[in-house]
């Protein structure tokens, strides 16, 4: 079996795929747990503090492990369809309208 190294020739894009589509995953999820867990939204509740935290964690999180993808496109492709898969199971959860938080 050939022996693949993990090189970090395209830092940069790997940043970024870490930084962007990181971002939107973290707060995806955040917003997903929120809508299943029935958080009110109020920054003093507890349900919410730990929403928030958990949204840093995540995002820090997938700065870490944004390194460890081969290709900057590889993780371009894996943070951006976890984030587009996230959102759409929130969508579909919660319906299309707008007014799906009142």
């Amino acid at each position: 079996m050939k022996k693949r190294v993990i090189d970090n020739r395209q830092w940069f894009l790997k940043l970024l795929a870490g930084l962007l589509p990181g971002a939107a995953f973290s707060l995806g999820l955040m917003v997903l747990i929120g809508h299943l867990c029935g958080s009110t939204g109020n920054p003093m509740t507890l349900s919410s503090q730990w929403l928030m935290w958990l949204a840093a964690m995540l995002w820090v999180s997938c700065l870490c492990v944004c390194f460890l993808f081969r290709t900057g496109l590889g993780a371009w492709l894996g943070f951006g369809w976890l984030a587009c898969l996230v959102w759409l199971v929130d969508t579909l959860l919660t319906g299309f309208d707008g007014a799906a938080g009142s």
